[in-house]
């Protein structure tokens, strides 16, 4: 055999074993695409919701789902009172305390199993054998602070809570002055006399493109260059660029941000302000009624993941361009805590907590792709209310001394 002709084998041969190497992932690739919901986020929450007139939509008594995602798989149970939580009376047992916790999908907590949600965590740490203490999951995905107001007041309080903590998170101000979450009804309120009121009640039903599934990577293409270019596009931006540059996708910047992420935007923003002055008053009229069922409440500040996540702060910059002095990530829980000042209400800010506990693991407070919390976000969210109840004497002082 010729020298060339050698060289031409060999040159074969690793082409062959590159061509088979790249064809063997890109088959494990794919099955695992079509195992995590065939590369796309299936509507899952339609499965278990059920239009309201009042709040937009509610979980639905019984219902059942099953979460699939690229990064867990859950199963999704509504106890007989319309909640993801154990099947508990409105009239709590004597000597039972009770705590609420509203919230949108970060108290739901479908990125988890249930034991390992807020709710239950905080109520293992507070609770003990000679200590009954319950804690009530009042969340409900793509809730805003208005549903979380009206469901405190028709149904919520009925629980008899003595402690209501409400979780917030930036974009509840948007949608807080808004008759549609993404294009699905809710309701919207107004003042009117001395009182907040349904401005557009009964609210309209749900039309069937408003839950639609959103794409969670692409269907078609490559499942390989798929896996590949999000990976790069979350863990090194830089990277993702360079080949961009190349051709094979397209690079960061140029996204307009949404509307809601205009909260995170200084200066002058007449919508925002507005939706600010809606969630103050709503945030003042639940102070007033948890006032009047004798409660008492605590606002616990939710970050979103580019808060405590450098990496995802950059990202995003890239991502829709944004200018170092135009922007502040901080602003959100400025603006909260200012309005907490004027009501005389409790803020409490997880963002250090959870920025400590996820930098000092690999498997972080936050999902990688998915925005949630993982397990480990939970817990140290219910180890921050815990503290700041313990702190406050807000507890029993059986659950005070634990």
């Amino acid at each position: 055999m010729s020298t060339r002709s050698a060289v031409a084998g060999r040159i074969a041969l690793a082409l062959g074993s590159t061509l088979l190497v790249l064809g063997v992932l890109e088959v494990a690739a794919r099955v695992a695409r079509r195992r995590q919901g065939g590369g796309r986020e299936e509507n899952t929450i339609a499965l278990y919701t059920e239009p309201d007139p009042r709040l937009g939509w509610r979980k639905r008594p019984g219902a059942r789902a099953t979460y699939r995602r690229r990064e867990y798989t859950v199963d999704l149970q509504v106890n007989g009172q319309g909640l993801r939580d154990p099947e508990r009376r409105y009239a709590a047992a004597p000597g039972v305390f009770r705590v609420l916790a509203l919230g949108d999908s970060f108290v739901e907590g479908y990125t988890v199993p249930l034991e390992d949600t807020v709710g239950q965590v905080l109520e293992r740490d507070l609770a003990g054998p000679a200590c009954p203490v319950e804690v009530v999951n009042g969340g409900t995905s793509g809730w805003s602070t208005d549903q979380e107001y009206l469901f405190y007041i028709d149904d919520g309080a009925g629980y008899s809570p003595q402690v209501v903590v409400l979780f917030f998170y930036y974009n509840d101000v948007l949608f807080n002055d808004r008759d549609n979450y993404f294009g699905r009804p809710k309701p919207r309120l107004v003042m009117r006399g001395t009182g907040l009121e349904v401005a557009n009640e009964p609210v309209p039903g749900p039309r069937p493109r408003d839950w639609s599934a959103r794409a969670d990577q692409d269907e078609t293409g490559s499942a390989l260059v798929s896996w590949i270019r999000n990976r790069l596009k979350r863990g090194a931006p830089r990277a993702y660029d360079a080949l961009a540059r190349l051709g094979l996708w397209s690079p960061l910047g140029g996204s307009e941000p949404g509307e809601e992420m205009r909260v995170y935007k200084t200066g002058p923003t007449p919508r925002i302000d507005g939706a600010w002055a809606s969630t103050a008053r709503i945030l003042e009229a639940l102070a007033r009624k948890t006032a009047d069922h004798h409660a008492r409440l605590l606002v616990a500040y939710v970050p979103n993941r580019m808060e405590v996540r450098d990496r995802d702060w950059e990202l995003t910059r890239r991502a829709y361009a944004l200018e170092g002095r135009d922007w502040d990530r901080g602003l959100p829980l400025r603006r909260l805590r200012a309005i907490g000042e004027a009501a005389g209400l409790p803020v409490l800010d997880l963002t250090p907590a959870l920025r400590r506990a996820d930098a000092a693991l690999l498997d972080g407070a936050y999902f990688t792709y998915d925005p949630h919390w993982t397990a480990l976000g939970h817990r140290v969210a219910a180890a921050e209310v815990a503290r700041s109840l313990r702190e406050r004497g807000w507890v029993p002082a059986c659950a005070a001394s634990r």
